[in-house]
This record gives structure tokens, sequence and C-alpha cells, in this order.
């Protein structure tokens, strides 16, 4: 019995260093096969790696070659309208932009009808979520048609008006309800030649009319809008008018804006006793040209610095004369305040 477990142990010695003589083909084959085993699973990793980064670069020049997507909340027209467009204006809805979106053809032939265009289109400049809660911005353009010519005159003064009344909520876009509510805060971004707004609507005075001077303010016609009753109360005790007497201002910007400065204030006097309106702008002149230093009276941390204060044609003679000056300038701005 132990002579058999001896010689069988002996076998397995044999066969043991067999397997470790790299002598043997059969050693041999077995460490072959573990190197292949392990360059093949190093050649795949790599394989694999290469694989998933060439994938990822050729997406990456994809995404990079296709035009961007825009998101479904905002809508931009072409940039070049932006920069031609003639007219442009601004207005809020109480609505989704995406609503607003879906119905932008409606939106432009709703405003094309409420403005009674002739020879011109409305197109949307832009849609986007305002930062007001469930609110869109609008801005659109009216645009000549055909697109290479100009807005006529006859239809500028017209639409200048309708602009004039929806900035001061005497009228309202007809836009459909049910898709798009009731439109605010209508402002107006760019009109040819200025805009001009009157507070009192361009009303008939009664009694003489007499324009005073201009003066230039460093805010937009909407600011001073909401200090409009200061603005005139201020101008009043400046000019310490008479019970018969009142003040009127117009409120012009020269690029047609009511939300960019600067702003030109034209102030005017109303008086119902015309016979003595010759004698007091003499008494004007002199208040206008003591107070030049005083900022007009007016509150600098609401208005501003007062700038480039300009007289009538008559004001302009009397406060030279006050001045020492033998004739009045060429100029219908005082030398002293260009």
């Amino acid at each position: 019995m132990l002579l058999k477990w001896g010689k069988h142990a002996k076998e397995n010695d044999q066969q043991q260093q067999q397997n470790l003589d790299p002598e043997n083909p059969e050693s041999s084959r077995f460490f072959c096969r573990n190197c292949a085993s392990s360059l093949s699973r190093l050649f795949d990793l790599r394989c694999l790696i290469v694989l998933v980064l060439t994938f990822a670069i050729l997406l990456s020049a994809i995404f990079w070659l296709l035009p961007p997507r825009r998101s479904l909340s905002e809508f931009d027209a072409d940039e070049t309208i932006k920069l031609t467009a003639p007219v442009q204006a601004y207005f809020r809805l109480h609505k989704l932009s995406p609503e607003v979106i879906s119905h932008k053809g409606r939106l432009e032939k709703d405003i094309f009808r409420s403005l009674d265009l002739m020879n011109a289109k409305v197109t949307i400049l832009s849609l986007h979520q305002s930062g007001a809660f469930n609110c869109t911005d609008v801005e659109f353009a009216v645009l000549p048609v055909p697109t290479d010519y100009s807005i006529s005159k006859d239809s500028l003064t017209s639409l200048r008006s309708h602009f004039v009344k929806l900035f001061a909520q005497r009228s309202n876009l007809n836009l459909t309800t049910s898709s798009f509510g009731q439109p605010t805060s209508f402002q107006v971004l760019k009109f040819p030649e200025g805009i001009t707004v009157d507070p009192l609507g361009f009303k008939p005075v009664s009694g003489a009319l007499e324009i005073l001077f201009n003066f230039t303010l460093d805010i937009s016609i909407s600011e001073i809008q909401e200090n409009l009753a200061d603005l005139k109360d201020q101008l009043e005790l400046l000019l310490r008018l008479e019970p018969y007497e009142s003040v009127r201002v117009q409120l012009t910007n020269e690029e047609g804006s009511t939300i960019s400065p600067p702003l030109n204030v034209q102030a005017y006097v109303v008086s119902t006793m015309e016979n003595h309106l010759d004698q007091r702008l003499d008494n004007l002149a002199q208040i206008i040209q003591t107070s030049r230093a005083k900022n007009l009276g007016l509150d600098s941390s609401v208005f501003g610095e007062v700038k480039s204060i300009t007289f009538s044609t008559y004001l302009e003679g009397k406060v030279l004369d006050s001045a020492s000056v033998l004739a009045p300038a060429p100029t219908s701005c005082f030398p002293s305040l260009c």
C-alpha cells in the first residue's frame, strides 16, 4: 500500500515538473494561451476607449455644424429686419410665450387691422417670456410694401397718431381676446423724425397760447409721465403764474422712442387775459433767466439736470436784452446755455 502511494506521488511530481518545464511544448502552449488572453483583453479595452472617443468627437461635430435650435418659449426675427425696420413698438400680453408663438401669424394680422395700415405690413420682431408671471413681451415692426419702398408721409402721420394714443392709453390694440387677452404697457421703440406726446392729448385750449422755452432732460418720456404732475407744479411755482394762467408741456424724443432718453420738454403758458400777455412775457423772461442756474426749479433727484435751455423767438430777445447784449444772436439758443 505504501509502495503504491509513493509511486503515485512520484508520478504527480514528475507531471508538475513537466508543466513547469519551459522546454516542454505543453507548458509553452499553456503560457501562450495566457498571454494571448491578456493581450486580447487589453486590445479590446483600447478599442472600446478609441470607439467611445471617436463617437463623442463625431457627435460634437454634428451638433456644432447644425444650426442652433431656438427655445419654444421665445422667437426672434432675423437681425437684419431688427436693424432696418423704420417703425418699431412694444407691448405686453398676459399669456405664456409658447401660446403666443403658436399664433404669431394671427397676432400680426390683428395688429395690422388695429393700426389700419395701407401699403405696409406688420412683422413680429421678438416674442420673449417676460419677467412678469405668465406674460410675454412682444416687439413688432411696421415695414413698407414693397420692402424697398418707404412708408409715405401721410401713413407715418396717421401711424404716429395711433402710437401716441396707444402709449397714452387713450386707445388699445384690438386683438383676438381668446388667443391674446388684452395688451398692456405699449411703448414706441423707434419712429422716423421723432415722436411728440402731449399729456393733455392735443386738446384745444381757450385763451392765448405762447411758447416760453424748451429744455432737455436725460430721462425718457415714460419716466416723466410718471412724474408729470410734479413737473407741472414745479414749473408753475417757478413762473409764479397768475390765477388766469396755466402751464402746458409737450414731450419729444427725436429718435422716436418713449423709453430712451434724452427728452425735450416744450413749455407753454396759456392765458385767458390776452391783452396782458405781452407785458407778462417780459416778466416771464426775467424769471426764466434768473432761475436757469437753479435747474429751473426742478427737483434734480426726480428729473435730473436741466440741459440745453432754448427760448422762443420773442423771449430770446427779452433775455438777451436783459443781459445787456445789443442784438439777439442768430441762433435760438441762449449763448451761455448752449
